[in-house]
């Protein structure tokens, strides 16, 4: 009985010794894995607001685009409206007798060189001096025939070879 005792003992202990190392094993892998989930869990935040900060980022480049459109439009509209005002503001006026002796669509000219004064073109005709109040078009030639006239309350030059395109002039 004796060396029954022995054996079972022996047996227990053997498997009570195989076992503690699996169960010190599974404990440590419980620990891993709730060290990874409370690293995942803190990263999840992070990624989170990674995340959001990307789909706010096209949100945020698309409003600084329809920005950029509005200044563009704005700045447009103030070079469009420009002209008009210059046209129309306090700059010299031709007497009516002598616009309709030298000026009008029946007195063309060509000017030839634009002269720069003070960094802005100018040309001479008819005894005044005119200055460019817009960008001279493209295809217009500065040999071709012009003529100025007078519409709207404000100077134009036109081109007979370009109907439809003129500029806004003024009288220096």
């Amino acid at each position: 009985m004796r060396l029954a005792g022995i054996i079972g003992t022996a047996v227990l202990s053997l498997t009570l010794g195989a076992a503690a190392p699996a169960y010190a094993q599974e404990e440590h892998a419980q620990e891993e894995h709730a060290q990874e989930d409370k690293k995942a869990q803190q990263e999840k935040p992070a990624q989170q607001e990674e995340k959001k900060a990307q789909q706010e980022k096209p949100a945020q480049q698309e409003e600084k685009h329809a920005q950029q459109e509005e200044k563009k439009q704005d700045k447009s509209a103030a070079q469009h409206d420009q002209p008009a005002e210059r046209a129309s503001g306090n700059h010299g006026r031709i007497p009516d007798d002598r616009f309709r002796a030298n000026f009008g669509r029946e007195h063309v000219f060509v000017i030839n060189r634009p002269v720069i004064i003070e960094g802005q073109p100018r040309f001479q005709y008819g005894g005044y001096w005119f200055g460019f109040s817009q960008p001279w078009p493209g295809g217009w030639l500065y040999t071709d025939n012009v003529y100025v006239d007078y519409v709207d309350g404000g100077y134009y030059l036109y081109n007979p070879f370009h109907p439809g395109i003129r500029i806004v002039i003024i009288v220096i």
